[in-house]
C-alpha cells in the first residue's frame, strides 16, 4: 500500500514520463534510450509550442527538478542536485554528453557571447575561490535555473541579481 509520499512520487514519475515523451517526439534529435527519468518534482510543460530548439527541451528537462533538494555530489532527481549535475542531468536525458564538474564543463564547452544566450547555454559564475565554481541553465529573458546552494531547491534566479552579475565568467554550449 502506497502512502501520501509514495503516491507523490508516482505521480511525479509518470507526469515527468509524459512530458519527456512529449518533448522528445517532437524533436529532431534522437534520445538516447539507455538513459532513464527518475522520480522528479512535477512541473508542467504549459506550453508544447515554447519547445523550438534541443536548447529548450534541456530547459524543461530542468524545470522538470524545480524544488528538487540540493545535494553535494547530486546528479539525480532521486539524490538531489548539485549545480553541475543539474546540467549534467538536464543534457544527459536528452542524449547529450557533457562534463561532471563545473571547470571542465566550462573549459570544453563552446563559447557564447552573452548577447548571444540561447535557452539551454550554461551560464558559469564565480561564487568562491579563483576560478568558475558555480554554473546555471539559462532560460531566457535574463532568468536562468540552478541549484544554489545547500539551503535551497532548485530554482530560478535572475542575471540582473547583483551577486550573479558580479560573478558571472561566461556561457557555454553543448547542443
Amino acid at each position: 500500500m502506497l502512502n501520501y509520499r509514495g503516491i507523490q512520487i508516482v505521480k511525479r514519475i509518470v507526469l515527468s514520463c509524459i512530458a519527456l515523451l512529449l518533448v522528445t517526439a517532437c524533436s529532431t534529435v534522437p534520445h538516447d534510450p539507455s538513459v532513464t527519468l527518475l522520480a522528479s518534482p512535477s512541473v508542467k510543460v504549459n506550453n508544447l509550442s515554447e519547445i523550438k530548439t534541443l536548447g529548450d527541451v534541456i530547459v524543461q528537462s530542468a524545470k522538470l527538478q524545480m524544488g528538487t533538494p540540493y545535494r553535494f555530489g547530486g546528479n539525480s532527481p532521486s539524490e538531489g542536485f548539485d549545480c553541475s549535475g543539474l546540467a549534467l542531468y538536464s543534457h544527459r536525458i536528452n542524449g547529450i554528453s557533457i562534463p561532471r564538474r563545473t571547470v571542465e564543463q566550462f573549459k570544453l564547452g563552446k563559447r557564447i557571447n552573452r548577447t548571444e544566450l540561447n535557452s539551454g547555454d550554461l551560464l558559469f559564475f564565480r561564487t568562491m575561490g579563483q576560478s568558475v565554481s558555480h554554473v546555471g541553465i539559462y532560460m531566457g529573458n535574463d532568468i536562468f535555473i540552478h541549484a544554489p546552494n545547500s539551503r535551497k531547491n532548485v530554482e530560478t534566479e535572475t542575471l540582473a541579481n547583483p551577486y550573479y552579475k558580479k560573478r558571472y565568467l561566461g556561457a557555454r554550449r553543448y547542443w
